[in-house]
């Protein structure tokens, strides 16, 4: 019995002192800190992805042109002025993105419209012509539409203001949407 005690008595020391010594640790020893994350080319893209094109807010635009011509019936002139709303914007796979560490280099695109609405029943045309002279033929406004359509788009693309303002939007919402990666400390973007 005393056999058995003694065994009793050393289990239950050797018990109280293991817990002593894991509770005894000190105090001012700090967690492992967790691994750093590291940043992948595929995770900005993935993210960038999940839009199909990042948008500036819309715009509108007016734009007069005319048309004149001669022959032997007289003269005519028209003028078409179309009015309507634009959105410039960039395609995300037209993006081009690096990553460093935790930051990322993002150079984009020009601003390109994405969206033009002209509406053709509501356009104005004003017409002066000789008496002999007909009316202007419907393919003919449709043709002076399209060239009004087509020199709106590039003169949207010219206007440095507009581009300037859209190219910031645009980079605002490229940056919220990538500093939501988890590890991102910045994002710089660079001229293309």
């Amino acid at each position: 019995m005393l056999k058995k005690n003694i065994i009793i008595v050393g289990l239950t020391a050797g018990i109280v002192l293991t817990t002593t010594g894991f509770n005894s640790a000190k105090p001012s020893e700090s967690p492992p800190e967790p691994a750093p994350i590291v940043l992948h080319e595929a995770t900005v893209i993935n993210a960038l992805a999940a839009k199909a094109r990042i948008v500036a807010p819309t715009g509108e635009v007016t734009k007069t042109i005319s048309q004149q011509d001669e022959n032997f019936w007289g003269h005519r002139n028209y003028k078409l002025t179309v009015h309507g709303d634009y959105i410039l914007g960039v395609d995300t796979q037209d993006i081009d993105v690096s990553v460093s560490g935790n930051t990322i280099t993002v150079r984009m695109p020009q601003p390109k419209v994405v969206s033009l609405d002209l509406p053709y029943d509501e356009m104005t045309v004003t017409e002066q012509k000789s008496l002999l002279r007909k009316e202007l033929p419907e393919a003919q406004l449709k043709a002076l539409y399209t060239k009004a359509e087509a020199e709106v788009r590039r003169d949207i693309a010219k206007d440095d203001e507009v581009q300037a303002k859209a190219e910031r939007q645009m980079e605002q919402a490229v940056s919220g949407l990538l500093l939501k990666i988890n590890g991102v400390d910045f994002v710089k973007f660079e001229e293309e």
